[in-house]
Parts: C-alpha cells; sequence; structure tokens
C-alpha cells in the first residue's frame, strides 16, 4: 500500500467511530430540540434518549448529567458561530471596531435562548469533569486563534495572543453582567467597546 493511501485510511474513521460519532450527533439534537421546547428543567435525560434512539445506558457513557448534555449542544454549536465568524471577518474600520463585530455575533447567538445560556455560565465556570474541560478547551482555542489572528492582522498591536485574551475576558464579563447580573444589554455591549478601544490604543506598537 503507497503512503498516501495509508493516509487516507488512517484519516477515514472506522466502522465504529462513526457510528459513536453519529450517536453523539443524535444525542445533541435531541437535547438541543428539547431544551429549545421544553426548557432545560422540564427535560428528562430518559426524553433525550428516546429522542435520540438510544437507551439511558449508552446516553450516560456521552454525558453523565443533563448539564453535560447542555454543554455539548453549546459547544457544537458556539463552535460552529466562532468558525463561521472568523472564516467571515466582519468588514469594519478599526480592529476595535472588528473585534466588537465579532463579539457582537457571539452575543447574538446567546440572547436566542438566554435562559439557557444563563444555565451554561454557571457550567462553564467551574467545570465539573476532564471530558467538560476538553471541550470548554477546544472551543476557547477557536476563539482566542480567530481573535489573535484579527488583531494580527491590523499589524500595530503589540503581542496579539495577549490581547486577544485580554479582549475576550472583557467581552465575557460583559455578558456575565448582562446574562447573569441583569445588566441592559444595549449599555453592557456600550461599555465593552470603550474597553476596547482602549485595551487597542494601549497596545499599539507607537503608543
Amino acid at each position: 500500500m503507497t503512503p498516501g493511501k495509508t493516509e487516507e485510511k488512517a484519516a477515514t474513521p472506522g466502522r465504529r467511530e462513526r457510528n459513536k460519532l453519529e450517536k453523539r450527533a443524535r444525542i445533541v439534537a435531541a437535547a438541543r430540540d428539547l431544551f429549545q421546547r421544553q426548557g432545560f428543567a422540564d427535560t428528562t435525560t430518559q426524553q433525550i434518549a428516546e429522542a435520540a434512539d438510544i437507551g439511558t445506558g449508552t446516553l450516560f457513557l456521552y454525558a453523565h448529567t443533563k448539564e453535560d448534555l447542555l454543554v455539548m449542544v453549546f459547544r457544537d454549536e458556539m463552535l460552529e458561530t466562532v468558525r463561521r465568524i472568523f472564516a467571515e471577518p466582519p468588514v469594519t474600520a478599526g480592529i476595535d471596531g472588528r473585534l466588537m463585530a465579532a463579539f457582537t455575533r457571539m452575543a447574538d447567538y446567546h440572547a436566542d435562548d438566554a435562559d439557557l445560556a444563563r444555565l451554561l455560565l454557571k457550567e462553564l465556570v467551574v467545570p465539573h469533569s476532564d471530558a467538560r474541560r476538553s471541550d470548554i478547551d477546544e472551543l476557547m482555542d477557536a476563539i482566542y486563534d480567530g481573535l489573535t489572528g484579527m488583531i494580527a492582522a491590523d499589524g500595530r498591536v503589540r503581542s496579539p495572543p495577549l490581547v486577544a485574551r485580554s479582549a475576550f475576558a472583557l467581552y465575557y464579563f460583559a455578558l456575565i453582567s448582562w446574562l447573569g447580573g441583569g445588566q441592559d444589554r444595549g449599555w453592557c455591549m456600550r461599555l465593552l467597546r470603550e474597553q476596547l478601544t482602549n485595551l487597542i490604543d494601549g497596545n499599539r506598537q507607537d503608543a
């Protein structure tokens, strides 16, 4: 077998792996649908298992708790949202404006179901398992890489990776203030814009 064919075979999931991925996709789709229609509190793991056409024992191989399922749903959707945001960067004047446009699209996603987003924030603050930490780390790596690339493209900002993390920290605090603290979203986002402008101005190469 040629090296190229060996690499292709290794890159193609086997039947067992495909079955696992297919079951996981059904679980996430079922959980998403039930959470949105019935609410998180009124949805049971048994209902999710039945909707995904699997046994509850199989479900618990993928997620030990209903909270784990919530993180799985948001992780998949947010990864898709984040990749789409950075694949099509906003056409806005100034790096602070482009960062703000990206964060606004992230906030728009959470605004679609603010109640579920509030529950998610609680689960993300202190991950309760290695699997959950892994899911969160993959999402955060995608966000940090996208923000870093956006900032580095400006060419005039010192330490783009550090600024990217600082920018996201500002956004996350705005998100918590809005969803968790009951502050007005518009006020939180206006404050975020001012903070991002100060962050970028303070890290200019010529500052």
